[in-house]
C-alpha cells in the first residue's frame, strides 16, 4: 500500500465514526458503522507500521542468531540427540528468521538443560526479543 492509501483509510475511518455513524437512525446499524470505522482505523495503523515492524523483527532475529552462536556455538551438549535438536532448531531459525521459528529452539534449549549457564543466557536473549515483538504488536493495538 502506498502512503496515500494509509491516509485515505484513516480519513475514511474518522468520517465513518464522526459523521456517518451518528447520522444512522437504527441503533444496530449505527453501532456497526462505528465499528467499521474502528476496524478501518486499525487496518490503516497496521499498514502504516507494518514495514517498520517487519524490518525490526528481521533485525532482532538476525542479532539473536549472532548472539546465540556466541553463547552456545562452542558448547557441547550432554547427549547427541540434544545436540542434534539444537543444531536443527538453529538451522530452522536461520532458514526462516521469524518469531514463529523460535518455538523449536526454545524446546531444544529446555531439552538440553534449563539450568545450564548458556541455556539460561540464550533464553534471556530470546525473552528480550519476544518482549520487543509484543511491544510492536501492542503499538498497533493502541
Amino acid at each position: 500500500m502506498s502512503f496515500e492509501s494509509h491516509v485515505l483509510m484513516k480519513r475514511l475511518a474518522v468520517q465513518l465514526r464522526r459523521e456517518i455513524a451518528p447520522a444512522v437512525g437504527d441503533e444496530y446499524q449505527r453501532t456497526q458503522t462505528h465499528m467499521a470505522g474502528v476496524i478501518l482505523e486499525r487496518l490503516a495503523r497496521e499498514a502504516t507500521l507494518g514495514e517498520r515492524h517487519r524490518a525490526a523483527e528481521a533485525a532482532d532475529v538476525e542479532a539473536l542468531i549472532s548472539r546465540l552462536d556466541e553463547l552456545i556455538g562452542s558448547e557441547q551438549t550432554s547427549s547427541p540427540a540434544a545436540s542434534g535438536d539444537l543444531r536443527t532448531a538453529l538451522a530452522g531459525l536461520r532458514g526462516d528468521p521469524c518469531m514463529t521459528s523460535l518455538a523449536p529452539l526454545v524446546e531444544a534449549l529446555y531439552r538440553w538443560g534449563p539450568d545450564r549457564v548458556p541455556v539460561v543466557a540464550a533464553l534471556d536473549e530470546i525473552r528480550a526479543v519476544l518482549r520487543r515483538d509484543i511491544d510492536r504488536r501492542m503499538e498497533v493495538a493502541r
